[in-house]
């Protein structure tokens, strides 16, 4: 047995060698499992958040569909994310998500982020999941108060 590079794993089905970042194995399509890692102050209760909390989200996570053929986005078979990026302010909650605005120009405006169970789609065919959300601070926010409230309690 050959002893694997760095940034190297070996299929459990094929026993070939991939990259070690690859979802699934390239020669005999085998999924990989994903280890859920951890992430610093990941929110795993959602429905406990505050209005006015910001928050920011774990890039490749939320609603998603499978490419059906190659084409400019990605090639077929592969997951293509559908959902924001960025950080956001929480301005309320409903049963299934987050409302919230964008804090960018980049992401700026009002957007939905699903935190229900996962699920597909009839009408769409789109995988719906929940988000991966951290909590952050936004420049100048400090112990959970922004500048901007201290100085109007003064």
């Amino acid at each position: 047995m050959t002893k694997l590079q760095r940034g190297q794993k070996l299929c459990p089905k094929c026993d070939e060698i991939n990259a070690s970042r690859q979802r699934t194995c390239k020669y005999c399509q085998h999924e990989f499992i994903s280890k859920n890692t951890p992430i610093k102050n990941e929110v795993r209760d959602w429905k406990n958040l505050e209005v006015g909390t910001y928050i920011k989200i774990v890039q490749g996570t939320g609603p998603y569909f499978i490419a059906r053929r190659d084409s400019e986005e990605g090639v077929a078979g592969e997951r293509i994310c559908l959902g924001s990026t960025g950080v956001y302010s929480v301005a309320g909650l409903d049963s299934n998500g987050i409302h919230a605005y964008g804090t960018t120009r980049k992401n700026g405006g009002f957007c939905y982020l699903y935190m229900g169970p996962p699920h597909i789609s009839k009408a769409t065919g789109t995988h719906m999941e929940a988000y991966r959300i951290k909590r952050v601070k936004r420049k100048g926010e400090r112990h959970g108060k922004c500048n901007r409230d201290r100085i109007n309690n003064k």
